[in-house]
């Protein structure tokens, strides 16, 4: 209980030192230190990372701090935990995904390529998914669920938003598909722009056709949820390009 209390006012003293939202600014800290060790070879591929309070102490945050960045690089798929054993850095992590730094692309073009990737693509993942997933996988996947539910009513994008569709790829058990995956993640990790209510419902909804077994209603709904997509960043397209020329740029959802 005394843990959880020293933890709480560590946060909230970070917060009022940081003049910011601490665990949304020290859980990037965490990010991207571990990213740093990775791409210095500090640590490799298989290794087992630093305990929460090494951790905490290098980087002098809390373990509140260490645990949200760690789970953020455990939904997209940088890391992985073993139970009882540790987190450890996952086997086949793509070589762009070991540069810290790498961000949302810029334009909104290039947004919507990736979109139209992730259209010809996440439906069929989606769909394998329902035919190979197992226990742990529709756990993982109904968790996602809930936590983007939870990150939606505090105002806020929770990394199981992007998590969601990365654990699809790992339940479809294809290593060509989760590597895809996890690079999208990575470049969508900076979207500013928050995920609402109806992102909640399609992505529920594609969980339980997985849940279900059911390929083609799983195949659908991922379609469905992802030309929603395009259509709003291209309605959004549209606007840049009408606006006038000192207008910035609006972010666009993810």
């Amino acid at each position: 209980m005394y843990d959880v209390i020293y933890e709480d006012r560590l946060a909230r003293s970070e917060f009022i030192m940081s003049g910011k939202s601490p665990r949304r600014k020290l859980s990037q800290e965490v990010v991207d230190g571990i990213l740093r060790m990775i791409d210095n070879g500090e640590i490799l591929v298989g290794d087992r990372i630093p305990t929460e309070n090494e951790l905490a102490t290098r980087f002098q945050v809390s373990r509140t701090a260490v645990r949200e960045g760690v789970g953020s690089l455990v939904a997209l798929g940088v890391l992985q935990t073993r139970r009882g054993i540790g987190t450890f850095i996952r086997d086949g992590l793509p070589g762009p995904l070991r540069q810290p730094g790498t961000s949302v692309p810029s334009s909104l073009s290039l947004l919507l390529d990736l979109l139209e990737f992730r259209l010809i693509v996440e439906p069929e993942t989606a769909a394998l998914a329902a035919q190979r997933r197992t226990a742990a996988d529709l756990e993982e996947l109904q968790r996602c669920v809930v936590e983007l539910e939870k990150g939606v009513a505090r105002g806020e994008r929770p990394p199981e938003d992007l998590g969601f569709h990365l654990a699809l790829a790992h339940a479809a058990r294809n290593s060509a598909l989760v590597d895809a995956s996890s690079l999208i993640a990575r470049f969508y990790e900076g979207d500013t722009q928050l995920p609402d209510a109806l992102d909640i419902v399609e992505h529920r909804a594609i969980y339980e056709a997985v849940r279900a077994g059911d390929a083609g209603a799983a195949r659908q709904r991922m379609r469905a949820h992802l030309s929603r997509m395009i259509q709003l960043r291209s309605h959004e397209s549209d606007e840049t390009a009408t606006s006038p020329p000192n207008a910035g740029n609006k972010q666009s959802p993810a």
